[in-house]
This record gives structure tokens, sequence and C-alpha cells, in this order.
């Protein structure tokens, strides 16, 4: 295998997302079909307010939060 010169779109974003969240904090994403249903995926995984998301986006037919986390 061999590295790529020129970094992909996903490298692009991931260095940007982790200059973007605060070293004390993680970033959880969560995905679903609808807001909804991402939101209620966050409620499972013990998010206090799941209506408090720091992010969304809908790619795909799939709709996304993301949500920062204290550490």
């Amino acid at each position: 295998m061999t590295t790529p010169v020129f970094p992909s779109l996903i490298d692009d974003q991931v260095a940007e997302a982790t200059q973007a969240v605060p070293d004390d904090r993680i970033l959880l994403v969560f995905k679903g079909l609808t807001l909804e249903d991402a939101m209620n995926q966050a409620r499972m995984a013990h998010i206090e307010n799941p209506e408090a998301w720091s992010g969304r986006a809908y790619l795909c037919g799939m709709c996304t939060l993301a949500y920062e986390v204290r550490t």
C-alpha cells in the first residue's frame, strides 16, 4: 500500500473536528433515519439533553447528530 499524496476529504474533516473540539471534551455522533431517530439513539446512550446537539447533518438519507460531551 502507498500513502496518497493528498489527504482525502474524510482526513480533512477528521482533522477539522479534532481542532474544533476542546481537549476536555469528546465528540459523540448518533445516526437515524429521522431527527427523532437520531435523538432516540442519543437518549439510549444516556445523553442528558438530546435536544442540545452541537452539530447536525443529513447525508444519504440519514440524519446525523453530534454532541460535545465533557470527559
